[in-house]
């Protein structure tokens, strides 16, 4: 156990910071503001997904589904979805679960990303997300709060389950919504995020489209495979 965790109230271990410089120092800036410092200060040639979620601190959740949803976002290599994919499940049944900050196996957290390569995915992605944030500002608080976070924690585990499927299209729009709804509950703008919820269901009907016609595709051909074989 590392020297700067933490027991909670409940006695269990926190494996993360309660605070760091690096928090402290960008606690009111945008996501993509903290994003692009998180590469520009960084002291290695790799980040370790533990400094990561260090770095953000309270607000972890919104930079971390922003940062696992990026890459299906932007043109990658094959197979980058299923590797992205499986955190954003597990961050979102935390939140439905009403954790304050995600957590990870020690195993995942000692993965490390080449900030090379996190530098080319920001600065694909850096403007449109400066664009989106300039559109940002406080409406409809209500959607937010306990019961909100939940909401956005069970459009995650949809979105994983989309981007999980092995099947062209159902990661992109999903995965762009995300980051919408994402961006949203962190500048509690409702307008957004409920603009997020609608691509994000028109992606997931689209995956649900799919997989019903896989499924009904898959019955015909065994149906018919004893007549393709002479039987």
């Amino acid at each position: 156990m590392d020297a700067d965790a933490k027991t909670t109230r409940t006695g269990r271990i926190n494996v993360y910071r309660q605070t760091s410089e690096f928090h402290q120092a960008h606690e009111h800036q945008s996501a993509s503001a903290v994003l692009r410092a998180v590469i520009d200060e960084a002291r290695a040639e790799t980040i370790s997904i533990r400094e990561i979620i260090e770095a953000f601190g309270e607000r972890a959740f919104g930079f971390v589904l922003i940062l696992f949803s990026l890459p299906n976002c932007v043109p990658n290599v094959p197979g980058i979805a299923g590797i992205v994919g499986t955190p954003v499940l597990i961050f979102g049944i935390q939140m439905m679960l009403g954790h304050k900050r995600p957590w990870l196996p020690k195993f995942l957290l000692r993965q490390t990303v080449s900030v090379a390569k996190f530098k080319r995915l920001i600065d694909i992605a850096e403007p449109r997300l400066q664009k989106l944030e300039s559109y940002c500002k406080p409406r409809l608080l209500q959607l937010f709060g306990p019961i909100g976070d939940r909401m956005v924690g069970l459009f995650a585990v949809l979105v994983a389950l989309s981007v999980l499927i092995p099947f062209p299209g159902t990661n992109f729009p999903p995965s762009i919504a995300l980051v919408i709804a994402s961006i949203a509950v962190m500048e509690e703008d409702g307008y957004l995020l409920i603009a997020g919820y609608l691509i994000g269901l028109a992606g997931l009907a689209y995956t649900v489209t799919i997989l019903g016609a896989s499924y009904h595709l898959i019955v015909a051909a065994i149906q018919n495979l004893p007549g393709w074989l002479g039987f």
